[in-house]
C-alpha cells in the first residue's frame, strides 16, 4: 500500500529549457568579459602598453581575433534567438545584425573618425545598445506563465534599471565630443569607459535572462 502513496519522483527538465537558459547565462558572460578581455590582453601582448580610447580601437591591437570573435558569438546568439512574441524574434535579429556591422565595420585608425566606415560603425553601436535596452526594458519585463512570481518582480527591476544604464552610458559618450574635457581631463577615456559599463549591465540583463540570479523557486 506504501508503494501507492508514494510521491512520484520529479520529472526530469526539458533539456531544450535547460539549453535556452544556459545559452542567456553565455550570451551575457560574453558581454561582460568583452572589454576586459581586450584590455588586460592587450596589456600583457601589446607594446607599448596602454588602453585604448575604445573597444572599437582594439580593431588594431593584438586583440583582433578576440574581440571579432566575441562580437560575433553574442551577433549569432541574437540572430537566432525567438523569445516568445515576434517582436521579440524582430528586434533580437535587428541587435544582432547590428552587432555584426559593429564587428566588420571597423572604425579609422586615426583620431579624427570622421570617415564613412567609422559613421557607420558608431550609428550601428548606437543602434545596438539601444535595442538592447529595448529589450531589456520593454520585452523581458513581460509575463510568462509562470506569472507575477516574487522573483520575476525583482528580475523586472534589474532589467529595468540595466536598461536605462545601457541608455545613459551611449548618452555619456558624446561627452567624447566636448572640447573642455578634452582640455582640463585628457587622461579620462569617456568612451572605453561608457562601453564597459554599457556591455557590463547588458551582460547582467542576460544573466538574469537565464535565471543566474533571482531564479524562480
Amino acid at each position: 500500500m506504501s508503494l501507492i502513496f508514494q510521491t512520484p519522483p520529479p520529472s526530469s527538465p526539458d533539456p531544450k529549457i535547460i539549453s535556452f537558459l544556459t545559452l542567456r547565462k553565455a550570451v551575457g558572460c560574453l558581454g561582460i568579459s568583452l572589454a576586459p578581455v581586450l584590455i588586460i590582453g592587450a596589456w600583457v601582448t601589446d607594446c607599448p602598453k596602454h588602453i585604448d580610447i575604445s573597444i572599437s580601437a582594439y580593431y588594431y591591437s593584438s586583440m583582433r581575433n578576440e574581440l571579432i570573435g566575441i562580437i560575433s558569438g553574442i551577433s549569432l546568439f541574437l540572430i537566432s534567438y525567438h523569445g516568445f512574441s515576434r517582436l521579440d524574434s524582430v528586434i533580437s535579429k535587428l541587435s544582432g545584425f547590428f552587432a555584426l556591422i559593429v564587428g566588420f565595420v571597423p572604425t579609422a585608425p586615426e583620431s579624427v573618425k570622421s570617415d564613412p566606415k567609422s559613421i557607420i560603425h558608431y550609428l550601428a553601436a548606437a543602434i545596438f545598445f539601444i535595442l538592447l535596452s529595448f529589450m531589456s526594458i520593454f520585452l523581458f519585463t513581460k509575463t510568462g506563465p509562470a506569472g507575477m512570481t516574487k522573483q520575476k518582480k525583482q528580475r523586472n527591476r534589474v532589467y529595468i534599471f540595466s536598461g536605462i544604464v545601457m541608455l545613459a552610458s551611449v548618452s555619456c559618450i558624446a561627452l567624447d565630443n566636448i572640447p573642455v574635457i578634452k582640455t582640463h581631463i585628457p587622461f579620462f577615456r569617456e568612451t572605453i569607459i561608457f562601453e564597459t559599463i554599457a556591455l557590463t549591465f547588458f551582460g547582467i540583463s542576460w544573466l538574469t535572462k537565464g535565471e543566474f540570479i533571482l531564479k524562480d523557486k
